[in-house]
């Protein structure tokens, strides 16, 4: 196992250049909200190793943080950086997060050492050569976040965000802001659509903003032939209110 420093934090890995990208990212991510009271509640839905839930524990050092990540490994590091750092009120859960509570394959490059950013649920996603699949928990996320406020809800699930929206959307209404990465291919665009989140997210009141986060050349060139097979697309929605 091998760390590097993150904001005062010894962020621990064991995949050097996946973690140096994840924080290059968190380093870019937009102040777009600022949480109402004392102990916010923030939602991370896809957490990997914790960049995140670190970054909104230096920016909100007394938020409650609820985070789920699904893959075996990654849940593993995830866990390792919340107790290492004794950082409190943090809840890891190890599942996926869907639309109903059991088990279900996943896809991706499921080992010690993966990048596990591309892992999912989704075969029509994750399910290209040299992967391999598992089964894994998965919970809705609804009995998380019922009748509570919830100041910032990031999704970044790799193409279950329409069914998790769908199966939330009773609880949208106290959700202060969000973060949502829009994974799609032409397989996929029945089930997650861009278009159907859009009304999903507008028909809940909240401030819309969308670009396209990835430009045609931004996935490795390893996946060239795979997303242009797929068409594959990712945007990312930050909503307010």
């Amino acid at each position: 196992m091998k760390s590097m420093k993150f904001r005062g934090f010894n962020l621990f890995h064991n995949n050097r250049e996946a973690a140096e990208s994840m924080v290059r990212q968190i380093d870019e991510f937009p102040s777009f909200f600022t949480p109402q009271g004392d102990r916010p509640l923030i939602v991370d839905c896809g957490a990997n190793i914790g960049v995140s839930v670190l970054e909104w524990k230096t920016r909100w050092p007394q938020a409650e943080i609820i985070c789920f990540e699904p893959d075996p490994f990654a849940s593993e590091i995830l866990q390792m950086n919340i107790d290492k750092n004794h950082t409190v009120g943090i809840r890891c859960v190890h599942a996926a997060v869907s639309d109903f509570d059991g088990t279900v394959d996943f896809y991706g490059d499921l080992s010690p050492t993966a990048d596990a950013r591309g892992n999912s649920l989704e075969a029509t996603w994750a399910d290209r050569e040299g992967s391999s699949q598992t089964q894994v928990q998965c919970t809705r996320l609804s009995p998380y976040i019922a009748g509570r406020d919830v100041s910032f809800l990031k999704l970044d699930i790799e193409g279950a965000e329409q069914r998790v929206l769908t199966e939330i959307a009773d609880c949208l209404g106290r959700v202060e802001a969000m973060y949502v990465e829009v994974h799609e291919t032409d397989e996929s665009r029945d089930v997650n659509s861009l278009a159907a989140i859009e009304k999903i997210l507008a028909a809940a009141g909240f401030t819309i903003e969308m670009e396209q986060r990835y430009s045609e050349h931004a996935f490795p060139e390893s996946l060239d032939q795979w997303q242009e097979e797929t068409n594959a697309a990712l945007t990312q929605i930050l909503c307010w209110r």
